[in-house]
């Protein structure tokens, strides 16, 4: 990155965010009066910046730890009171104080030695974007003016609290001038976070608290080092990354503000651990790098994860062991800037921000996406196809401790022959439909008119990425019909992405039947419920947790596809095989075992109650691991319903005869099939077992005459029609 002119200097150790709470800017005109005020809720302090010491020697933010008025003045104001009154009661209340009675305990609002020697280089600064800092450092009060400048700052607040209406604001003013926690003569700190910024004019480019400013002076601080090398010689490291002598980065690290992970020191240690201490090694010491190399690092941590660089080169990704996501980077060497997403299809190529989003785009989004990285990636394949993809995870252990959790790197070929591959074994799916009763509105003009109520929609077909797939097995679906998200996923991020991007030259069966065991293990109750549910009722409840239920459904289904096809089984070729076929067979069991419910048991009535379990679904599960046995059962238990539709003749019985007719076809091909029935299943099996029972049943139609009725068709519209209710 440091060959293409990308590592900015966007980071310094002694610049960082402010700490998120409620702030108030003071704007100082050109003589350090104040001027002007503006409230920083907490969700909008994350704009500000500060120069600091750790959590000393804090400016332009300076937490107030003591009140500004006396403690005379602090016991004029009950808590309990004050919490009660309204606004108008509460700026009457401030402006009984006295405001000529400071504090001689507050002592935080001023420029402190180790400041303003810190600062120093701004003053001699010509920068235009340093100019609002340049003044506010030269007017800002030190320690001897410190008693007058807080004497304007408290009269300043009095004249605008006669004008305030805004009760957080009175809120934030009363506890920075008097505090809170009164108990008799005792008041607790303060604790008021508070920024000083020039007041507008149009002499500055850009005030003081803007990125401008911020990464002007981190620009400033930055180069000082260069100008010090000679008096720093002492300070030579030999370098843990180069091996050579180099000056050290001293006694802290950066921390870069990173997404999802927030403030990440490169290297931390506490300075009294006795491990360190006992080898006369403390805090930093302990790893010393160099500080040009530490800079670069922490400035192509910067460029990375730029806020224009999501889902080019970073994005968050679903933690395989803990709730919170992790964070992805992934980029080219040889290419940072690159504007492929190789973050997005690396880490969530199917990820949506909400669930219409998916329901409307999932089924073209994945070939979009390829497409988009491919093509922006052309260029680097002609030039080298054997340039590296670095891509690196990260994640939290907690607040303080960062750590990476996965990390590989593989050629630009190869990424782009295992994305071609893997779109084109999503497609390996046999023809399923998901529908949901689609109750919403649809607004035409001025009026809202519900859709017809037997409307649904037909959830689309997804490709799964690594991110999808570590969530899809922290789910546990059990027989109830409940769903439990598992912290930890069931498999990891290594095996992961040796199914996603693997080494194409590497043996990868026993991975394969790793991922069927546990994608059986994961989704057999979600499918069989999902696909009973559908057979009942037609379509799933309009709900969101339906759609949740389906998104799931379709997910695994597109999984296991997949790794059919990685597996060389193709649906051209499982459709007619006979694991498939037994699933289909158990689902024309339900239809049947439905239709007889609703026409012999119900008189036809299609809105009467229906059996909780029908009789293909009571058998799936056994069926699926032992076919002869759950067959031979489901043979004994169909009689009546097959003994029924054999000699059933009326009109109402039609959808019955077509369903036979189906057994028929679908029994044919059971008992033509050259692989045969065996005991039981493998996973690689039961997985077909569950894809025919999800899937939409296929059939032959028969030619007819011209002139004759297209029975197989009006059988096929009845279905529907006869479903539609619900």
């Amino acid at each position: 990155m440091e060959h293409y002119g990308l590592l900015q200097s966007t980071t310094h150790p002694d610049v960082s965010n402010v700490g998120k709470d409620d702030c108030l800017l003071f704007e100082l005109d050109d003589h350090g009066t104040p001027r002007g005020l503006r409230f920083f809720p907490k969700g909008q302090v994350a704009v500000l910046w500060k120069h600091s010491k750790g959590n000393h020697n804090s400016f332009p933010a300076i937490r107030v730890q003591q009140p500004l008025l006396s403690v005379s003045e602090s016991i004029k104001i009950d808590d309990a009171e004050w919490n009660k009154a309204a606004p108008s009661e509460k700026r009457l209340m401030l402006l009984q104080l006295d405001y000529s009675a400071i504090n001689p305990a507050c002592t935080s609002i001023k420029m402190t030695q180790w400041s303003a020697s810190q600062l120093a280089p701004v003053l001699n600064s010509g920068q235009p974007e340093l100019a609002a800092l340049k003044r506010l450092v030269s007017v800002f009060p030190r320690e001897e003016q410190q008693y007058s400048f807080m004497q304007n700052l408290t009269y300043f607040l009095q004249e605008k609290i006669q004008q305030l209406q805004i009760e957080n604001l009175l809120d934030f003013i009363k506890k920075l001038l008097v505090g809170t926690g009164e108990s008799g003569n005792k008041k607790s700190a303060a604790g008021c976070l508070t920024y000083y910024d020039m007041y507008e004019t149009e002499k500055y480019e850009n005030l003081v608290f803007t990125s401008i400013t911020r990464y002007a002076l981190i620009w400033l601080l930055n180069g000082m080092h260069t100008a010090k090398d000679s008096e720093r010689q002492a300070n030579l490291v030999v370098s843990p990354f180069s091996g050579v002598k180099t000056i050290g980065v001293g006694d802290k690290y950066p921390n870069p503000n990173m997404p999802l992970l927030g403030l990440t020191y490169l290297y931390s240690k506490k300075s009294d651990l006795q491990c360190l201490t006992r080898y006369t090694m403390t805090g930093a010491g302990a790893f010393q790098a160099g500080m040009d190399e530490v800079r670069a690092i922490s400035d192509a941590i910067a460029f990375l994860t730029a806020d224009s660089r999501k889902d080019k080169s970073w994005r968050a990704i679903n933690d395989s062991n803990h709730d919170k996501p992790n964070l992805l980077l992934a980029y080219l060497p040889d290419d940072p800037q690159n504007n492929a997403f190789l973050a997005k299809i690396l880490g969530a190529p199917s990820d949506y921000d909400d669930l219409e989003e998916y329901r409307e785009k999932a089924e073209v989004h994945y070939e979009k996406l390829c497409k988009q990285v491919l093509g922006d990636l052309k260029d680097v394949l002609l030039k080298n196809p054997n340039t590296k993809v670095h891509l690196i995870l990260m994640g939290s252990l907690d607040l303080g401790r960062k750590q990476v959790v996965y990390e590989t790197s593989f050629t630009a070929r190869r990424l782009r022959e295992n994305l071609i591959t893997w779109g084109t074994a999503s497609k390996n799916t046999p023809p399923t439909s998901i529908r949901i009763w689609d109750n919403r509105k649809n607004i035409k003009g001025n009026k809202e008119d519900k859709r017809d109520k037997h409307e649904t929609i037909l959830v689309q077909p997804i490709c799964p990425g690594p991110s999808e797939i570590c969530q899809m097995f922290k789910l546990n679906y059990t027989r109830s019909g409940s769903v439990q998200f598992m912290k930890q996923s069931s498999v990891s991020f290594h095996e992961i992405y040796q199914l996603y991007m693997p080494d194409l030259q590497t043996e990868r069966s026993q991975l394969l039947e790793f991922f069927f065991q546990a994608a059986i293990q994961k989704s057999r109750w979600l499918l069989g419920d999902t696909a009973h549910q559908l057979t009942v009722g037609y379509a799933l409840p309009s709900t969101r947790q339906s759609l949740i239920q389906a998104r799931d459904a379709v997910q695994f289904v597109s999984l296991i596809s997949i790794l059919l096809y990685l597996s060389d089984v193709r649906k051209e070729k499982y459709m007619l095989d006979t694991p498939f076929n037994v699933g289909q067979l158990l689902k024309l069991a339900d239809m049947l075992h439905k239709e007889y419910s609703i026409q012999v048991r119900n008189g036809g009535d299609k809105r009467a109650s229906l059996p909780t379990q029908l009789m293909g679904n009571e058998m799936l599960i056994t069926t699926s691991e032992n076919p002869a046995k759950g067959l031979n059962r489901l043979c004994d238990r169909m009689r009546i319903y097959y003994s029924w539709a054999y000699t059933a003749t009326d009109e109402n019985a039609r959808l019955a005869k077509w369903i036979l007719a189906r057994f028929e076809e679908v029994s044919r091909k059971i008992a033509t099939a050259e692989d045969g029935l065996p005991e039981q299943f493998s996973p690689v099996q039961q997985a077909q077992v569950f894809l025919g029972y999800l899937a939409d049943i296929s059939y032959e139609k028969k030619k007819q005459d011209p002139a004759s009725k297209p029975e197989t068709a009006d059988i096929e519209l009845n279905i529907e029609e006869d479903n539609s209710d619900g």
